[in-house]
């Protein structure tokens, strides 16, 4: 790729970008939310179109999306081998089908149930069906743009030793990713983006975490708000919860979240976590009871599913779950209190949009994102629901978003984390549940939380 220039109106995505990929080499591209990664990929790939500069590729590109590109209403085996499925005759032939895709999931250590309904599955699944079906194409440059956003520790893992495998054999790959260890552990090269341009190149082997953060940012990282002290008193309380969303329960769960705490739930993704936040947030039917989250905010583990209307403005969607009550002047919705509240958010979660007025799908993954949970605690909600609320997001904005939950907390919100990052629950957690097949495996005190014996839990074990 040479001189790659991109303008989306008059925001310039990419601005004069030179990247050249290389057979049997893994390379990194990091940056901050809105630097251009997403929009240089899907350039790399075919996707866009440059306003500028010449792109040269030597055998088929393949791509896995940020947000998933996958037909929902279609099983999993039928996403997969979609325009290469084997045939008995003039039939697909759906028993070799389905025993091609188990095979290729065992072999790349991502578990799927080839019958399954994409539009029935979690984030993390699809993210799975998303990422097999590139790797059953073997293409000659792989482009992975945050493919691990989702995956357990051990998935992640297994994960790149399938991606390490492929470049050794020739494969030229690119990783854009905010998980800046993986970058240390995976990757030969790293390339850091920084509004639209290229800013540095560096040999991951012998470059430290906190110099391609730095690069990143354009100077120091920001601090997570400190963990103030408080007294927590009941707020939050479920009892005997049962509720399924999907293959995705919860079963007889109680525990309680107090005001002025934050309780993350640790566990592997499928274990009932969907089930839960869905009961809390007051979309899914259950079992047992729950009291105290009436005034809650919820951020979505899906922010575009589940979050966002990306063909509607920023204003537009601060305005979702506003409209019934607290945005409204009589019986008309509120507009200049929505268009103020907007404003607010963009400026206190630095939400990079050229105006208020911009579709929300003009915005990178990560300013979406922060947009959604400016919206969740605009209000000042007694009880908070975070799902997940870093996933795909830079490290800067990581701390950002880390910041406002534990200034929540500080300020008496009962804040409920349900994360698949153990350093961020060890990070933010005053309390630990660990959830296993639906069920409270143990629970944990801050400073009686042991690493190695929640993974274990979290895995099944003892």
């Amino acid at each position: 790729m040479r001189g790659i220039r991109k303008a989306f109106g008059a925001v310039t995505a990419v601005d004069g970008v030179d990247l050249e990929l290389r057979g049997g080499e893994i390379q990194a591209l990091v940056g901050e939310n809105g630097a251009g990664k997403s929009t240089l990929a899907a350039i790399a790939f075919g996707a866009l179109r440059p306003d500028a500069g010449t792109v040269e590729r030597r055998g088929t590109v393949g791509l896995v999306h940020q947000h998933f590109e996958l037909i929902e209403r279609m099983r999993v085996w039928e996403n997969i081998v979609i325009g290469r499925e084997p045939r008995r005759g003039v039939r697909i032939d759906t028993d070799a089908a389905k025993r091609a895709v188990r095979e290729l999931a065992a072999r790349n250590g991502l578990d799927v149930d080839p019958d399954a309904i994409v539009e029935s599955l979690p984030v993390a699944m699809k993210q799975r069906v998303e990422l097999l079906r590139e790797l059953e194409r073997r293409p000659a440059v792989l482009l992975l743009d945050e493919p691990t956003a989702a995956l357990a520790p051990a998935e992640v893992a297994a994960f790149f030793a399938t991606i390490v495998a492929l470049a050794r054999a020739g494969t030229a790959v690119l990783v854009v990713t905010h998980k800046l260890q993986e970058v240390l552990d995976y990757a030969d090269t790293v390339s850091v983006m920084r509004r639209g341009k290229i800013v540095a190149h560096f040999a991951s082997r012998g470059v430290a975490l906190d110099e391609i953060a730095r690069t990143m940012v354009g100077g120091e990282l920001p601090k997570v708000a400190a963990r103030a002290s408080t007294a927590p008193v009941p707020r939050v309380r479920v009892a005997h919860l049962r509720a399924e969303s999907g293959d995705n329960a919860v079963r007889d769960v109680s525990f309680e979240v107090r005001g002025g705490e934050i309780v993350a739930v640790a566990g592997v993704e499928g274990n009932g976590q969907t089930s839960l936040a869905d009961a809390l947030a007051g979309v899914l039917p259950y079992e047992g009871s729950i009291e105290g989250a009436d005034a809650r905010g919820v951020i979505p583990q899906d922010r575009l599913r589940e979050g966002l209307v990306p063909s509607w403005s920023v204003t537009e969607n601060v305005a979702l779950g506003r409209q019934h009550a607290r945005a409204r002047r009589g019986a008309l919705l509120d507009r200049r209190g929505v268009l103020q509240a907007a404003r607010a958010i963009v400026e206190r979660y630095d939400v990079r949009a050229p105006s208020v007025d911009a579709r929300v799908a003009t915005l990178s993954g990560g300013n979406q994102q922060k947009l959604v949970v400016g919206r969740a605690l605009l209000d000042d909600p007694a009880f908070v629901v975070a799902y997940q609320p870093t996933r795909g997001i830079d490290v800067g904005a990581a701390a950002l978003v880390q910041s406002r939950l534990m200034e929540a907390r500080n300020a008496g919100a009962a804040v409920l984390l349900i994360s698949f990052d153990l350093d961020e629950v060890f990070a933010l957690a005053d309390r630990i549940l660990v959830l296993y097949r639906g069920r409270i495996a143990g629970t944990f005190a801050r400073e009686d939380a042991d690493r190695a014996k929640i993974g274990r839990l979290m895995a099944g074990g003892t």
